[in-house]
């Protein structure tokens, strides 16, 4: 039948990944050939400040790119120090915080309004502690000013409660801080952890040298902690206190090593397109995607499936969704935040009560998801409880073809733009009063868009 004949799309390339393989890249010495890089405002920043800081970029073809990689390079004085414009991306901020760290010289690291408001006191406070000196404006947030003298090594513990790229930002810059690096993890939560894995995927791949190892608290005792290895792959929680990174520098002055790499494509981007294949009259097929990522969007088959959608793996990397009737879930998505808007307006459609818990961090995100996505869904007539940190989305499966088109406020956020996207499906006409917040991570987004809806 032609209506189960799948609509068929590929994955754009993963911004989480490319940002790894590029910062590893413009690190390494000597050239590297890097493939399938999302161009999108948020890598363009990133690309711009490793540019700044000395690193060379070449482009081949569209997404790919010759990297000449260099140890990073600030200005000589405060006066000149070079400007890093983060714009709105937390990863640029972030992870680039802690690797200019490892340079010399002096960096004004700056962004959108939205990024001044946006914690990183946790990752600075640590950095300190390695060495670096930092000037603020307002005290644990961006703008500020950087002087780097290349870090010392040590014993450091971190809080993840706000965001997991502190410690991926701890981590790019360890093995090229000037002795062994040795990180705990403090606070009492974690989010997002499987963020951690992709950015210790790409260290390996570059030719770091590191070990984790989880706390036997059968074994250990006041006065001698038994630590067990663990493959970081296998690592599906963290308890704050109970693991152990540790970090060995390069040998003889040495940094990340070149080569040939490849960035897998993004299960956050391809949410949506997963999603247009319950809610649209067609199935969707989506190319591109590693069923093995480490990437923490790929949970959303796993929520798909509870909510009862037919999934369907075909060769390699294809992934097919098939419309169905869902119903309302209980999901923990403290390690997928990224796909909260998504199953929001799933949730929407389905059966029930749908409750999305964990997700506090949301509130310090491109903008508050949590209150955004419980505004807008009332907008087209959805019930929603908003608490501090979680959502109750109480569904409707009737809610179809409303008769005027409905104005969305965007937040100048990405994600809100494209998971409110998905109402078309369901005949349910949208605009937004700031559309293009898709550059940020998928810039293609609305041509894709358009062919899907045009064929459902």
């Amino acid at each position: 039948m032609d209506s189960e004949r799948p609509i068929i799309v590929q994955a754009p390339a993963s911004k989480s990944v490319s940002h790894r393989m590029v910062m590893g890249a413009s690190l390494a010495h000597g050239e590297s050939i890097v493939e399938n890089v999302l161009e999108s405002q948020d890598l363009y920043q990133t690309m711009e400040i490793l540019a700044g800081a000395g690193a060379q970029f070449e482009k081949l073809e569209r997404g790919k790119y010759k990297i000449t990689g260099a140890l990073p390079k600030g200005g000589e004085d405060m006066q000149h120090a070079l400007s890093c414009d983060v714009h709105e991306s937390g990863t640029t901020c972030r992870l680039l915080t802690a690797i200019l760290a490892c340079g010399s010289g002096f960096f004004h690291i700056h962004g959108a309004k939205r990024m001044h408001e946006r914690p990183i006191g946790t990752l600075t406070q640590v950095l300190e502690k390695l060495g670096a000196k930092f000037l603020f404006e307002k005290d644990g947030f961006p703008p500020f000013l950087l002087k780097a003298n290349g870090l010392m090594g040590g014993e450091v513990i971190i809080s993840l409660e706000e965001s997991s790229q502190f410690l991926s930002g701890i981590l790019f810059a360890a093995p090229l801080c000037k002795e062994p690096l040795t990180i705990y993890i403090g606070g009492t939560h974690v989010v997002s952890w499987p963020y951690v894995g992709l950015t210790l995927d790409a260290m390996k791949k570059f030719g770091a040298r590191f070990d984790i190892s989880i706390k036997d608290t059968e074994k250990s005792t006041r006065d001698a902690i038994k630590w067990n290895p663990v493959d970081y792959k296998k690592i599906t929680e963290i308890v704050p206190g109970e693991i152990r990174f540790r970090v060995r520098p390069f040998q003889d002055n040495g940094t990340y090593k070149s080569g040939n790499y490849k960035v897998e494509g993004d299960w956050s981007g391809a949410s949506y397109l997963l999603s247009a294949g319950v809610l649209g009259q067609k199935p969707v097929t989506v190319l591109g995607l590693n069923k093995n990522s480490l990437q923490a969007d790929k949970a959303l088959l796993t929520i798909l499936t509870r909510m009862g959608a037919k999934i369907e793996f075909g060769q390699e990397d294809e992934i097919t969704v098939y419309p169905g009737e869902l119903k309302g879930i209980t999901a923990d998505m403290a390690d997928c935040p990224d796909i909260v808007p998504t199953v929001a307006v799933i949730a929407a459609f389905a059966e029930g009560e749908t409750k999305i818990e964990n997700i506090a961090h949301l509130r310090i995100k491109e903008c508050d998801r949590l209150h955004a996505m419980a505004m807008e869904l009332k907008k087209i007539g959805i019930e929603t409880v908003e608490y501090t940190d979680y959502l109750i989305i109480k569904g409707n499966p009737e809610l179809q073809n409303l008769a005027d088109e409905i104005h969305f406020t965007s937040y100048d956020d990405h994600r809100i733009v494209m998971s409110l996207s998905l109402l078309n499906l369901r005949g349910i006409k949208t605009s937004f009063d700031n559309p293009m917040a898709i550059t940020k991570s998928f810039p293609e987004f609305f041509d894709i868009w358009k062919s899907i809806c045009v064929l459902q």
